[in-house]
């Protein structure tokens, strides 16, 4: 009885002790997480927020254009913008990145900016300001393309392009009138 009791002491050890390398050894055939390097990760971050900026204001621009002009097109930013900030937030949730809820700054001075003039003084300013804008967000999609090092982030950046530069495309048109 001895022998037998010793070795079922020595199975379940045996059994423990499998159990316990099987659950502190990763598995060789997981997966790695796709996540970003430092810098995709920046500009992730920067766009997020310009994004929820863009928003902010092209909802101003539906409610506060006089122009009929402006106005749909602050609806088309807002409709594209809408789209694109989710596309990002879902990347962000794939790539295992936290988001702020907090608007871009220079976009919140803007939008207070905007808030205190109305009529065609806002068409213009609320132009100039989605110019700048596009302008600075074309040159940082631009070099992302290049630079990215994640496939994911690269396409979408691809993607989102063609639309960014049809917005500073047609701002500057609506500005120029």
């Amino acid at each position: 009885m001895k022998t037998s009791n010793r070795s079922k002491k020595t199975l379940t050890a045996l059994a423990l002790a499998l159990f316990a390398a099987a659950v502190a050894t990763p598995h060789v055939n997981a997966l790695p997480k796709d996540t970003l390097n430092p810098e995709d990760v920046k500009f992730v971050k920067h766009e997020a927020a310009a994004g929820m900026g863009v928003v902010k204001i092209a909802e101003l621009g539906v409610k506060k254009a006089e122009n009929s002009d402006v106005k749909a097109f602050a609806e088309k930013l807002l409709a594209d913008h809408t789209g694109a900030n989710a596309e990002l937030k879902q990347l962000a949730v794939d790539k295992g990145i936290d988001l702020s809820a907090i608007v871009d700054p220079a976009d919140a001075k803007t939008f207070q900016s905007l808030e205190k003039v109305s009529g065609a003084e806002f068409d213009k300013e609320f132009l100039a300001a989605v110019v700048s804008g596009h302008k600075t967000c074309v040159d940082n999609f631009v070099a992302e393309s290049k630079e990215a090092k994640n496939n994911d982030l690269r396409m979408w950046v691809d993607k989102m392009t063609p639309t960014l530069k049809n917005h500073l495309a047609r701002a500057e048109e609506l500005h120029s009138r």
